[in-house]
């Protein structure tokens, strides 16, 4: 809901203009640069003797998260100071609490899942859950706020926070075996973090797909409402190409990680994406646009799954340090992965500059409508191929990998082994 409608409500709905907007996403994304990975190495370093090193976050993470996501669409200012600080100050809040929440809650399923064909399954089963409530996010907020208000609607999707995060642990478990080992001082484990090749790989991958993917779901809205005159409570209905290409293609991306590997996998969905969208850019109507995005959807239901790479990644840290450092790498990742809202930011502020889109015309003028249609398809392209030229060098193939995975497997019998022991 904020990846797709965050700009959409601050820029039509209170008013701020689209520079401010992009520069709101800006000092977001470099606040989330100092931020993530310092919480995400003390994470690591500090647990809680009785209840872990993980779910503890998860749970104080939940308040912040709630509290900052329900006040951003609830803004009482009418001057663009106000607006544009009400903003920064709640995004502030929500992302303190979704490090906290996510980071840990990210680190459990490598933590928790070392088979391929298993990690392949589950994360198959995650991001169509992620997935459907993403589209919920997408489809409902501007038919529910044409009815209620926006914060109503905010306060709705809100409550579902705690709920959704509190039932996502039932049945979770923390692994004790990775708990018995001191941690790394901070400065040795960045630097073994900043070390591992196939995670510095996947981290500029994911900050490259993060960024288009990100830019294209933001400025769909726009495209919607300006590009093809959709009313203003359907432009949440501009998603449902790429809705139906991502369910249609769970199955075959799960039976794709499992017997390929995670770096054919990314690839192919990579691939599939960038070739899908450019036609964007002529499209013209809404029909139209349901049909030319399922192809781009199908390769974003693979792109979601950049899981099975990160934890292959630490995996093979774990090989070389002997200590399980998830909310570290989490962390970093997250930093690195945050410059893509900076890059979009900057985008949206070039792009206002350049033609002169205005958030309170009911029509664009044409260098504006053409802004709007380069974001959605030809920005998107040049990520995507860019995307495809970093991963190519991704150090770990399917041989490669399994040879790893056999290794992993013997380092975790004498972790079991040490903690009968003590």
């Amino acid at each position: 809901m904020i990846q797709s409608f965050l700009i959409f409500f601050y820029t039509i709905v209170t008013g701020l203009s689209l520079g401010l907007g992009g520069l709101l996403l800006l000092i977001y994304g470099i606040w989330n640069a100092v931020n993530d990975p310092l919480m995400g190495y003390y994470m690591d370093k500090w647990k809680f003797e009785k209840w872990g090193r993980r779910i503890p976050y998860i749970v104080i993470g939940i308040v912040p998260f709630t509290i900052g996501f329900m006040f951003l669409w609830w803004v009482p200012w009418t001057d663009q100071t106000g607006i544009f600080l009400h903003g920064l100050i709640m995004l502030f809040l929500f992302d303190f609490g979704f490090t906290l929440a996510m980071t840990a809650w990210s680190a459990l399923y490598t933590e928790m899942y070392e088979d391929e064909k298993e990690r392949a399954s589950v994360v198959a089963l995650k991001d169509l859950l992620a997935f459907l409530s993403a589209m919920i996010g997408i489809i409902l907020p501007p038919l529910l706020a044409d009815a209620m208000g926006w914060p109503i609607v905010g306060i709705l999707f809100g409550t579902l926070i705690p709920v959704t995060m509190l039932l996502s642990l039932m049945g979770t478990k923390e692994r004790k075996e990775y708990q018995i080992d001191e941690p790394l001082p901070v400065f040795t484990a960045f630097k073994e973090t900043l070390s591992n090749i196939p995670f510095l790989n996947i981290t500029l991958t994911y900050t490259l797909i993060d960024f288009f993917t990100g830019l294209t779901l933001t400025v769909l809205p726009l495209y919607a409402r300006f590009i093809l005159n959709m009313d203003v409570g359907l432009v949440g209905f501009a998603a449902i190409g790429i809705a139906l290409g991502i369910l249609s293609s769970v199955l075959f991306w799960k039976w794709i990680y499992a017997t390929k590997g995670p770096k054919y996998g990314l690839l192919l969905s990579i691939g599939i994406f960038t070739i899908g969208i450019w036609p964007l850019f002529l499209v013209d109507n809404f029909p139209l646009l349901v049909i030319i995005t399922i192809i781009p959807g199908f390769g974003a239901g693979g792109m979601l799954m950049t899981e099975p790479a990160m934890s292959a990644a630490i995996d093979s840290d774990e090989l070389k340090t002997g200590k399980r450092r998830e909310a570290t790498f989490m962390g970093i990742l997250t930093f690195v992965a945050r410059l893509s809202i900076v890059f979009s930011g900057l985008t949206l502020i070039i792009v206002q500059a350049l033609t002169g889109f205005d958030q309170y015309a009911t029509t664009q003028p044409p260098q504006a409508e053409i802004g709007l249609r380069a974001l959605v398809s030809l920005v998107p392209v040049i990520g995507g191929l860019l995307a495809l030229l970093v991963f190519k060098f991704f150090p770990l193939n399917y041989e490669k990998f399994m040879e790893q995975q056999k290794k992993l497997s013997e380092l975790h019998e004498e972790r079991l082994t040490k903690l009968k022991n003590l």
